[in-house]
């Protein structure tokens, strides 16, 4: 029912006045960072550091680190980090003295940027052992990996992680020659005509007597198979354990391999001296009954926190992104997916601090990955710096050299190619390796021309490393 009685005046060209409310509700638009614990940082600096900033600052469900406070941070639409290898007097800068506040700037005693590439080290990637997107230092390695010198830095590498006898024995390696006295030893004619570095997996089926030898694969340091052989048990077979083997009744109708003449096979391929990489090689050297002391167990290097270890499936999925034993196991594929396992934790990982695997914890995802959902990232480098990224779709500049203006000038390009309605934060990256003389001068356009709302860390170098925290 119509309540309005008044039919005298009608409502048609009728305006409303509204009082304004005494305190109207404003909205933040202002970001602003305060150092709160200059303490904690400024001991000891590390990557982690970085990495633990940028993804509170722009991922979701991050750990707020405990010595800065950045107020109104939902609000930031673009970040710019830069990596500087040079020092910058700020009291004697015009323009970054005006930002350099106690509550802007920390100052660290060292400053720890990572061993190898800068950009795998900030990133931490996961490895993936594709041809197509390796490092310019593996393909450097790879066209003088004939090299003796080359041959014989990767095999002390490799040295490094065998498992000592206290290792060996914990994991039930056969070692003691007086319990596994029929058991063969490695004791071939060393050859130094190549790497001595394979990877091994065995596959096996239950007979009356245990399980015994079905397959056996090897590999050599460059992925070529140098051994694939089936081999017939002893006994009589009880079950041919296919899901977990791959082997079936018609693959062993035929063979005639016995285990001494697989032992042979694998002596002419392995010395003493070889180093021998596997997932619980134990298991495949009890199958062969053969004993070998220079090990590298990838269920060892890969162990948690609390002594677990992982599975070969698990660790290739995790650190390889790859998804292995779908249906059945494979020897080789599997000897191959332990080589790499081991390549990634001794020749790339463990060149810098973020190869920390029993302190890794599993909130903490990878750094690529959850920042490429921001909505881009670009990395002003050259194409040979950031090629190990291509895997993961990071953008940068296809050209073979590009000096410290040109990347400053892109930069301030990416930064005016923003959208004022944009959502998504995108992130900037840039190393500047040398003395940038106009830095200060490229950096004020730099900052003229950023939309509002974006902030700016610079890791500043020289000879006390400096850590600039600037918001527009």
């Amino acid at each position: 029912m119509d309540i309005n009685t008044n039919t005298d005046e009608p409502n048609i060209g009728k305006k409303v006045c509204v009082t304004p409310a005494a305190n109207p509700i404003r909205l933040p638009q202002k970001i602003d960072i305060s150092v709160i614990d200059h303490e904690t940082p400024k001991k000891y600096f590390k990557l982690k550091t970085l990495q633990n900033l940028l993804m509170w600052l722009f991922c979701k469900n991050q750990v707020n680190p405990l010595w800065l406070t950045v107020t109104n941070k939902h609000l930031i639409r673009c970040g710019v980090v830069m990596n500087l290898n040079f020092g910058i007097n700020l009291e004697s800068s015009q323009f970054l003295s005006t930002f350099s506040q106690k509550d802007k700037i920390v100052y660290f005693k060292e400053l720890d940027q990572g061993k190898g590439n800068f950009w795998q080290s900030l990133f931490y990637t996961r490895y993936h052992e594709d041809p197509v997107f390796q490092t310019q230092k593996q393909q450097q390695q790879q066209l003088i990996s004939q090299s003796i010198l080359q041959e014989e830095l990767i095999y002390n590498q490799y040295r490094n992680f065998i498992l000592n006898r206290e290792q060996l024995k914990l994991n039930f390696y056969p070692i003691d020659e007086k319990i596994y006295h029929d058991y063969v030893k490695l004791d071939g004619e060393v050859q130094t005509n190549r790497m001595n570095i394979f990877a091994m997996d065995c596959e096996m089926v239950q007979t009356e007597n245990r399980l015994e030898l079905a397959r056996v694969s090897i590999v050599d340091y460059n992925y070529n198979v140098v051994l694939d052989i089936l081999v017939k048990p002893q006994t009589k077979i009880l079950d041919y354990n296919t899901k977990y083997s791959g082997i079936t009744e018609d693959m062993l109708s035929n063979v005639t391999v016995t285990l001494t003449e697989a032992q042979k096979m694998v002596k002419s391929i392995l010395d003493e001296d070889s180093i021998l990489i596997g997932h619980s090689l134990e298991n495949d050297l009890n199958a062969l009954q053969i004993i070998h002391h220079k090990c590298v167990d990838t269920s060892v290097l890969y162990m948690t926190e609390s002594n677990r270890k992982l599975s070969l499936k698990n660790l290739a999925y995790k650190y390889l992104n790859l998804s292995i034993q779908k249906d059945t196991h494979d020897s080789n594929e599997d000897a191959k997916i332990a080589l790499s396992l081991a390549k990634l934790r001794i020749e790339i990982l463990d060149h810098f601090p973020s190869a920390l695997f029993t302190q890794q914890q599993t909130a903490t995802p990878d750094v690529l990955i959850q920042l490429k959902k921001l909505g881009g990232i670009h990395l002003v480098e050259t194409k040979q710096e950031v090629e190990f990224l291509l895997k993961y779709d990071v953008g940068f500049e296809d050209v073979e050299q590009i000096n410290d203006e040109k990347k400053m000038q892109r930069m301030g390009e990416l930064l005016r190619q923003r959208n004022a309605n944009a959502v998504n934060p995108k992130l900037i990256f840039a190393q500047i390796q040398n003395n940038f003389e106009e830095f200060e001068s490229s950096f004020q356009n730099m900052y003229n021309l950023a939309p509002t709302q974006t902030i700016f860390i610079l890791s500043i170098g020289g000879d006390q490393q400096q850590f600039l925290l600037i918001t527009k």
